[in-house]
């Protein structure tokens, strides 16, 4: 029988999905920058003396202690969240939406909020699936129809924390569903606008970076692009060989996960107390050109410090994710590009812009190999016209195929490999016990 396009029922528990993703991501959103807030008044206060800077670190551990405590009731709740979605709509996982729901909704506030290097646009996304998988399963929907909620669900909190529809759309359709259908597109498009919806009506419609000037780049500097789209792909590629290193030697390291969490609160905090401008997932370093540069070693610096950052706070498990935080860094490389060629007299200051912007994408496609996510999420975030949608396009494909040169694999499938090894060697060591 032929199936219908959009199932009416469907489609009314699509709104509904929509409008919940869209309230409590837009909590999710609130919530950290006061916290983070708070944070910089501590920083401050821990720079005053040896004694501030040791309740300073205390403090910081003690959330560390809070947010262990959301990760062993609810270990799936670990890293951003979209392997495990990806998972569990591939049927390789399981979990209780109820649990993920509220345990991932504390423990990524307290992360994010305290200013660690992890991003609120992973969590998002499993936040809402879990919304769009308890929505599912209360209505005892069929299986294929669990599937359209959970992926709109996610694509409308990826929206709902960018204020960006369409690239919540083609994330849903490009790297969880992998292939498009009919219904599918349908359910999924009505979550997502209406969560976007929602989102601009409690949170306003400004764009995600407010870029001062209109980005344009002139013809003369295109080849450029060739250069910048290699850099940023195997930047992209040597990302994905550090978070997975990272990975693989905190499973080596033999203690609690109590232990796991407090160290990278301890680590984050030393490095707060010596450079604030560390704090966050990165959002500064990509305005940075645009507000007054740094110099081209103090840039190469925030590059490697905040990778390092990244690792520290990503592969213990803790629940943040890589999304923002990946775009950063991109940004930075591209920065890095463009200062070196602007110190050679090659390019001008125009154009240094325009490659620390367009450089996210790229590092995006390089990393999660999702090139059209990459490229319409940039021009959301930004307010992006159709004026640079062709060098965008170009260095993204470009970082694209030296990733796939490199063959480094796309980084949330390698993830849930990872994710998947360690459930089958749990039930092994179980077995033998």
């Amino acid at each position: 029988m032929k199936e219908k396009r959009l199932d009416f029922k469907v489609g009314l528990l699509s709104i509904l999905s929509g409008l919940l993703v869209g309230v409590v991501v837009s909590a999710f959103r609130l919530m950290i920058p006061i916290l983070t807030g708070l944070v910089n008044d501590l920083i401050l206060f821990g720079q005053e003396s040896w004694l501030h800077t040791l309740l300073f670190i205390l403090i910081f551990s003690l959330i560390g202690l809070v947010v262990s405590w959301n990760v062993k009731k609810e270990p799936m709740i670990g890293g951003s969240g979209i392997p495990q979605v990806a998972g569990k709509l591939s049927g390789k996982l399981d979990f209780a939406w109820n649990s993920i729901l509220v345990h991932k909704l504390m423990g990524g506030i307290l992360t994010i909020g305290s200013g660690l290097t992890v991003g609120r646009e992973g969590p998002s996304v499993q936040i809402g699936a879990a919304i769009g998988q308890g929505v599912a399963e209360k209505n005892n929907l069929s299986v294929p129809n669990q599937k359209y909620l959970i992926v709109g669900a996610a694509g409308a909190g990826m929206a709902a924390a960018f204020n960006s529809p369409v690239s919540g759309i083609i994330f849903a359709l490009e790297e969880l569903l992998k292939k498009t259908s009919r219904r599918g597109f349908l359910s999924s498009s009505l979550t997502i606008i209406t969560a976007t919806l929602v989102s601009v009506a409690l949170l306003g419609s400004k764009f995600t970076l407010s870029i001062p000037i209109s980005l344009e780049l002139p013809g003369k500097d295109y080849p450029y692009l060739v250069l910048l789209g290699v850099i940023i792909g195997l930047s992209g590629v040597f990302f994905n060989k550090v978070i997975l290193t990272g990975k693989h030697l905190y499973a080596k390291w033999s203690v609690s996960t109590t232990i796991k969490c407090i160290f990278p609160f301890f680590v984050t905090a030393l490095f707060l107390l010596w450079d604030p401008r560390l704090l966050g997932s990165g959002e500064h370093f990509i305005l940075m050109p645009f507000e007054g540069n740094a110099t081209f070693a103090t840039l190469v610096i925030f590059y490697f410090v905040k990778l390092f950052l990244l690792v520290v706070a990503f592969a213990s498990g803790l629940p943040g994710g890589i999304f923002f935080p990946l775009l950063a860094l991109g940004s930075l490389a591209g920065n890095i590009v463009g200062t070196g060629l602007l110190m050679g007299g090659m390019i001008d200051q125009n154009t240094l812009l325009v490659f620390t912007v367009i450089a996210m994408a790229a590092h995006f496609a390089a990393i999660v190999r999702a090139p059209l996510t990459g490229i319409f999420l940039i021009l959301e975030m930004t307010g992006g016209s159709i004026n640079y949608l062709l060098p965008v396009a170009l260095v993204t494909f470009i970082a694209y195929f030296i990733a796939e040169l490199c063959q480094s694999d796309p980084i949330y499938e390698s993830l849930l490999e990872l994710m998947l090894a360690g459930k089958t060697n749990e039930r092994e060591w179980e077995k033998g016990v």
